[in-house]
């Protein structure tokens, strides 16, 4: 319920006090109300009527008998249930302002309340609502005492609360409270979408864990090899064993439990800047009061994971120190096992495997290498792995010869030419190499969370553009044409206030095998309103599609190219499918012949030759009808299992709902809108179907891409138009069509019944009762590839519809229809407003009484940027895993290149002994060590783009998943982003960091006194 000032909209009102409210008898009105009622503030209601629900009864087991509702009102509902309403009117409100509606959070509370004082009520109008129930005792759960714990003892506690205050008595009268949980319900749907979110988080958390024990097993190996040296001559002074080994443990143990609780504080305090992220290292407050907690198990593991860690590989290289002879001991260097290349080398072929697959696929948009689900799914998950481990230790080697190979480029310029013989392979010590994979991990993780948390942002920012369209959208109570839309802008704006308009118009195209096509329209000018992305028309650059579709061709959806035969449906594999805008000589193109058909519908009346009056008929059936639906908007509800049996829905919209088994026989469909309605196992026997019956409205899409599996149509009656008829429909099997034989056989080719119900028969069989006459436009066009939306456009129905260009449009429907063309959804682009100017303009539109709705584009992006185009907190946890990569890679090379450094003192001292300058010195130890980090900075940069590539499969599938969860209508296919700028950033970093530690290292070396560094002191 609203109650912040900040909700009501600017320059419409104010919050009124208590004292206020109640002298000045003060409402509130949200914006939807306002705009239908036409009242603004300061206006004087003379009356207000609120209606209580006191009984119900289902309408087709006959409604509620007058005698049970004495003194009420009963009234027809569009669910099928009647009710009994007691009313209570109020006099003399003032509206005190408009409020903009949040988003329906409270099942006691609608989306569109109207909100007054109850002190305006009299006493008796209190108490009527008292009697019937109708007053709620609002609980705040004590938000402390809700268990944090898990979802399921807090379901638990709310349960336990319902049932105690359920169970109370807490007067004299017998008065018990019915206790409404709106927080469990809640719950018991997050339990659901959390194992996926968390399957999710574990395993987009993978490489950072992978990462931070690599860097740990690393540290402590070169640690630990600083000790070997030291362990051996404390050996030959007659230390013990085990004495030394616990020496070693206990300095681990104490760092590694420093390092942990470090640690522990930090991912604490890393929580609430996780949850804040907007976008891809962008972050602004949520609003919300996170406190992080881990539960003691987690603790305990992670502790254990870490310390343990720590002091079971100190423990086995300390011992191994202690078993090795005291002569290998006290060496500067000591034998490594030789790796295992061939597994290596085996494990990032695979990776690569799936990685070539995915690339093949962006490429291609067909199926890849493969097309097995199941070798899909396994390299899909554990290929990024292998790919990325056996790619870091592959590559770790071939970073560490960075110095041969940079000898062979190099060697004779004048730059090492007189230091050529003192380099050495440092490919071959085991220190430096583990710093190449170190590099390698650390970069490759850094640009996979890069690649992705960028792809991320562009995915939520292409969501909100395929919903809203462009800036704003907004729906017209009636059709209007461009320049009054833009009026109607500048009106609320300002007369200043720049702004471009278009709308999305369609009809509906012939083939020549008889199947009709819904078809939209792109007007000349949208790319300058519309927020195209690639992915929406055929091809990778929108302004080339653009210009190719303008005139004579056409795009379709992947089910109309199936039906129509062509290429892209992706029905027959991978040869079948690709985003590529074909060329006039291409032999996929094809040119086909579609005909418009211009209908035109005359109904006589009785002043025209005693013919039957419509009006008059059409009442006369409607007063048979148990229920009047009529021009209410149903879209995308669920209406399954409903009863709308003998209903009038005429000019409801039921596009995109749910009506599987519902009930429809005998119901008024005028002008009905029933495109991508899933109707399978309806009963719409006897039903009345017919197109709009007046020219001055705009056809309907009818059963456009309507599911009508399993349904029965027996006797429906209707008009065979284009566009209106059952061709047009995505699925009859099972069907019994209106003729009564099955669809399965006949494909309902007779149409809709010609038998009308004897109540408005004599309009149909009265000659020139109803004339229609229908003109054949035809034009032949050329196919240029498969289309997935249009930014603003619902995408029900895009897969099964064409698009063309408005040159064509023009060609089927003439000039002069084109410019006198009127729509009631107009897109604006608004260059000058955006962000919360742009919200505001959006709720002052949305008050206005010639608007029905607006939406903006700043709201629409809101509602995702926090889901990186999968799910909540997904840019969070990829920012962090870029700093923590990014910092992992500035502080290893740092500290590992100090301690391989350290190790080789004596080496830099005998050169310098010798005779070499400080000079050639520093510029031997840079080259070498640079050229290693080179190497590696440039393949753990192109490990991390397979990565990226490898994981996109996977980032794919959860994104559909989850937008699926949100309620998108619109998928959006995620097209890899490179950021080479965060990626050099981060690279010059690490290589800024490289060249101070070999600066201070190397000067120190060049600083310490010759003599003690060659006896070892």
């Amino acid at each position: 319920m609203p109650t912040a000032s900040d909700t009501v909209i600017t320059g419409l009102g104010a919050w009124p006090n208590a004292s206020t409210a109640v002298d000045q008898r003060s409402i509130m009105l949200p914006a939807s109300v306002a705009s239908d009622a036409r009242a603004e503030v300061g206006d004087t209601l003379e009356s207000l009527t609120f209606a209580m629900v006191v009984d119900r009864n289902l309408a087709v087991e006959g409604g509620i008998p007058e005698a049970d509702c004495q003194g009420g009102d009963i009234k027809p509902s569009e669910n099928g249930m009647v009710y009994c309403r007691m009313l209570v009117t109020v006099n003399n409100l003032t509206v005190a302002g408009v409020y903009e509606e949040a988003p329906l959070a409270n099942p006691t509370i609608p989306a569109n309340a109207l909100i007054l004082h109850l002190d305006v009520l009299e006493e008796a109008q209190r108490q009527a609502l008292m009697n019937n129930d109708h007053v709620y005792l609002a609980m705040a759960v004590d938000r402390a005492a809700l268990p944090t714990s898990s979802t399921a003892d807090a379901a638990e506690w709310l349960d336990d609360v319902q049932r105690r205050v359920g169970q109370g008595n807490y007067t004299d009268a017998g008065i018990s409270l019915v206790y409404i949980d709106i927080i469990g319900g809640t719950i018991s749907f997050l339990n659901i979408f959390l194992g996926l979110i968390q399957t999710f988080d574990y395993i987009i958390m993978v490489p950072i864990v992978i990462l931070s024990l690599s860097v740990l097993v690393y540290g402590l190996v070169l640690s630990l090899e600083q000790r070997r040296r030291e362990i051996s001559i404390h050996r030959v002074i007659g230390a013990d064993a085990d004495r030394l080994q616990r020496m070693v443990l206990v300095e681990l143990g104490v760092m590694s439990l420093v390092a942990w609780l470090a640690g522990y504080v930090l991912a604490l305090a890393a929580v609430p800047g996780v949850l804040s992220a907007v976008g891809f290292m962008a972050f602004e407050p949520s609003g919300v009061n996170v406190n992080p907690a881990l539960g003691l198990a987690s603790t305990i593991v992670t502790a254990l994971a870490t310390i343990g860690l720590a002091l079971l590989f100190g423990r086995s290289r300390s011992r191994r120190f202690l078993e090795m002879e005291i002569e290998e001991g006290v060496r500067r260097t000591s034998e490594a096992a030789k790796p295992k290349t061939w597994l290596h080398a085996l494990c990032f072929g695979v990776g690569g495997i799936g990685t070539l697959d995915t690339w093949l696929e962006l490429q291609t948009g067909g199926d890849g290498l493969y097309s097995n689900f199941f070798l899909e799914g396994l390299l899909g998950i554990f290929g990024p792995f292998l790919l990325w481990i056996g790619g870091a230790l592959l590559l770790g080697r071939l970073g560490a010869l960075g110095p041969q190979l940079m000898q062979l480029l190099l060697g004779r310029t004048p730059l090492l030419k007189d230091v050529r013989r003192g380099l050495k392979g440092s490919g071959s010590t085991e220190s430096v190499n583990r710093l190449a994979v170190i590099m390698l991990l650390t970069l490759s993780i850094v640009t996979l969370a890069a690649v992705q948390g960028y792809t991320g942002t562009l995915v939520d920012e292409r969501t909100a553009d395929a919903q809203v369209g462009g800036d704003l959208q907004v729906n017209f109570e009636t059709p209007v044409n461009m320049s009054t839309s833009i009026e109607v802008l500048r009106d609320v704006g300002g007369q200043d206030l720049a702004v471009s308009a278009t709308t999305t118009p369609s009809l509906f195209l012939r083939s020549s095998d008889g199947d009709a096509y819904q078809t939209w329209i792109v007007m000349n000018g949208s790319e300058d309103v519309l927020r195209w992305g690639e992915q929406s028309l055929p091809g990778d650059d929108v302004g080339t599609s653009l210009g190719v579709l303008a005139n004579g061709t056409f795009s379709v959806g992947e089910d109309a190219a199936f039906s129509l035969d062509l290429w892209g449906s992706g029905r027959d594999g991978r040869s079948d499918r690709g985003d590529d805008l074909l060329e006039a000589d291409d032999d996929r193109s094809e040119v086909r012949r579609f005909t418009y058909e211009e209908v035109n519908i005359t109904v006589n009346t009785d002043d025209a030759g005693g013919l039957p009056d419509l009006n008059v008929l059409l009442e006369a059936y409607r007063v048979t009808l148990a229920l009047d639906l009529s021009y209410v908007d149903l879209s995308g509800s669920d209406l399954s299992e409903r009863d709308f049996g003998v209903t009038d829905l005429s000019r409801t919209n039921l596009s995109g709902a749910d009506l599987t088994g519902a009930n429809l026989s005998g119901a008024l469909m005028i002008g009905t809108d029933l495109s991508g309605a899933d109707l399978s196992g309806a009963d719409l026997s006897g039903a009345v179907w017919a197109p709009v019956l007046s020219p001055f409205e705009t056809p309907t899409p009818g059963f456009t891409g309507a599911n009508l599996s399993g349904a029965d149509l027996t006797g429906l009656f209707g008009l065979d138009l284009t566009g209106m008829d059952l061709n047009t429909t995505a699925d009859l099997t099972g069907a019994i069509c209106p003729d009564g034989v099955l669809a399965n056989e006949s494909g309902c080719a007779n149409g809709f019944s010609q038998i009308p119900p004897p109540a408005i028969a004599p309009l149909f069989i009265t000659p020139g009762a109803v004339n229609i006459t229908v003109i054949p436009h035809d034009l032949d066009l050329r196919y240029v590839g498969t289309h997935e939306f249009i930014p603003g456009v619902p995408a029900a129905t895009l897969p099964s519809s064409l698009i063309i260009g408005e040159g064509t449009w023009r060609g089927f429907i003439g000039d002069d229809v084109a410019d006198n063309h009127t729509a009631t959804t107009w897109t604006f682009a608004l260059p000058d407003v955006d962000g919360d100017d742009l919200k505001g303009l959006r709720a002052s539109i949305e008050a206005d009484a010639r608007v029905g709705s607006a939406s903006d584009w700043t709201t629409a992006h809101e509602a995702v940027e926090r889901n990186g185009g999968l799910i909540f907190g997904t840019q969070g946890l990829l920012s962090l895993q870029f700093v923590v990569a990014s910092l992992a890679a500035v502080a290893s090379s740092f500290v590992f290149l100090s301690l391989v450094l350290n190790q080789r003192q004596k080496e830099l001292a005998i050169l310098q002994a010798i005779g070499a300058a400080p000079g050639q010195i520093i510029r031997l130890v840079l080259f070498e060590i640079l050229s290693i980090v080179l190497m590696s900075m440039v393949l753990g940069v192109g490990l991390g783009i397979g990565l990226a590539l490898s994981f996109n499969g996977f980032f794919e599938v959860f994104g559909f998943i989850f937008q699926i969860f949100g309620g998108s209508s619109t998928t959006i296919t995620r097209t890899l982003v490179y950021p080479w700028g965060s990626l050099a950033l981060v690279s010059a970093s690490v290589f800024g960091a490289v060249v101070l530690a070999l600066l201070v290292t190397t000067r120190r070396t060049l600083a310490a006194d010759l003599a003690s560094v060659l006896k070892g002191e």
